[in-house]
């Protein structure tokens, strides 16, 4: 488990260190609002399109050579990012390339399952949002240093050059240190699913089919606040990319004391399925402090609802999920839950900017919208699989 923390860190971190500067980067390459957000949502749409095929092929070959494969892939991209993105079109590839790697993750949380039971699945979910709470933290923290002082002298590539070193040496202390937690019994025959099968197989459950698009659009109106912050911030409160990084540092910082253990203790108390549904609660109420609030202050008491929901809601439907799947097909259902996670991801940085030009809360209330609508059809579907289970 330590070392699957440790992986999903990596991967997460060095997207991260890109996010105090990269839509100014954008921005000062000639990209506009409308353009920018959309060149964001590219990593987002490429990790669901790599998700399940990462997950299928660890599912034949075990999670350990598919991990180190992918983060040194990892590390070209963002190779390519710091020394070849001197353009929008450059930058955009550079995205979609590191995204594709970055759908690794559907294996991390594959592994988790096989090497947790029942009881302990939501603190294995936790753990790993946990690492993904320290790297934006750590991430952005760094990446604000490096990434220049304002909006105007905002760099990326001091930035992805630490995301090469990250990246490269996490794929060796797997490579050293990882034992393989897929048992060669659960390893189904290579090729008999791809991602359309995988879907139809969770269609045959479609209460987990739905949890699976409950997912999505909880995913999309997080990505929506998350790929306009950076204009917001700035247009309201004159923040650029050092103040953007003590926000995403805050942002992650809530994220791993939640996860670290705070979840599996709530899992236990409450329940996985009240903690998605207050998860929706808080995130509604998060992005109601952040688009309207006049003070700092307010944006950071945003966050905090904003990264509690985001915490105990993925942690919470990943883990009702996993319940749901066998041994061999863990990587497949974990990759279609992490692919609707990507979708939501870049498919809501799409309208945003576009809403944005509008009036700038407007991305804000068509996420509180949606997550009003999402309270409604989990508390359904929750009691549809209560019933399904006595």
């Amino acid at each position: 488990m330590p070392i699957l923390f440790l992986v999903i860190f990596v991967v997460m971190a060095s997207f991260a260190l890109l996010l105090p500067s990269i839509m100014f980067v954008l921005q000062n390459l000639g990209a506009s609002e409308a353009l920018a957000t959309p060149i964001l949502a590219s990593y987002g749409f490429a990790q669901f399109l790599s998700g399940p095929l990462w997950g299928r092929l660890s599912d034949h070959v075990g999670r350990k050579p598919v991990l180190v494969g992918s983060l040194l892939l990892a590390s070209l991209a963002y190779v390519f990012i710091a020394f070849g993105a001197d353009t929008v079109l450059k930058m955009h590839l550079g995205l979609v390339f590191a995204g594709l790697c970055a759908g690794n993750s559907a294996v991390l949380y594959a592994a988790v399952t096989d090497l947790t039971g029942r009881e302990g699945r939501a603190k294995g979910m936790g753990l790993i949002g946990a690492g993904i709470g320290l790297a934006f933290t750590i991430g952005p923290a760094v990446g604000a240093i490096l990434g220049g002082g304002s909006a105007e002298t905002a760099d990326i590539s001091a930035p992805a050059k630490v995301s090469i070193a990250a990246c490269f040496l996490g794929a060796v202390v797997v490579m050293l240190r990882f034992r393989e937690s897929l048992s060669s019994s659960h390893m189904p025959e290579f090729g008999r699913m791809g991602r359309i099968e995988a879907i139809r197989r969770l269609g045959r459950r479609p209460l987990m089919l739905q949890l699976s698009i409950v997912m999505c659009f909880f995913t999309f109106g997080l990505a929506m606040m998350e790929s306009i912050m950076s204009y917001l911030m700035n247009d309201k409160h004159g923040w650029g990319p050092s103040d953007l990084g003590v926000m995403f540092a805050y942002f992650g910082l809530i994220l791993i004391v939640v996860q670290s253990g705070l979840v599996g203790r709530l899992a236990t108390r409450f329940g996985e399925r009240s903690l998605a549904k207050a998860g929706i609660v808080f995130m509604a109420i998060g992005l109601g402090a952040i688009a309207f609030s006049s003070m700092s202050v307010g944006v950071f008491v945003g966050l905090t609802f904003v990264s509690v929901g985001t915490a105990i809601f993925n942690t919470s439907v990943l883990s009702i999920a996993s319940h749901s799947s066998d041994a061999g097909e863990r990587g497949l259902v974990m990759g279609v839950f992490q692919s609707m996670q990507a979708l939501g991801r870049s498919i809501g940085p799409i309208l945003t900017g576009l809403l944005y030009g509008v009036f700038h809360e407007l991305p804000f209330v068509v996420s509180i919208a949606i997550m009003v609508m999402l309270f409604m059809w989990s508390s359904f579907l929750f009691l549809q699989i209560k019933r399904q289970e006595a």
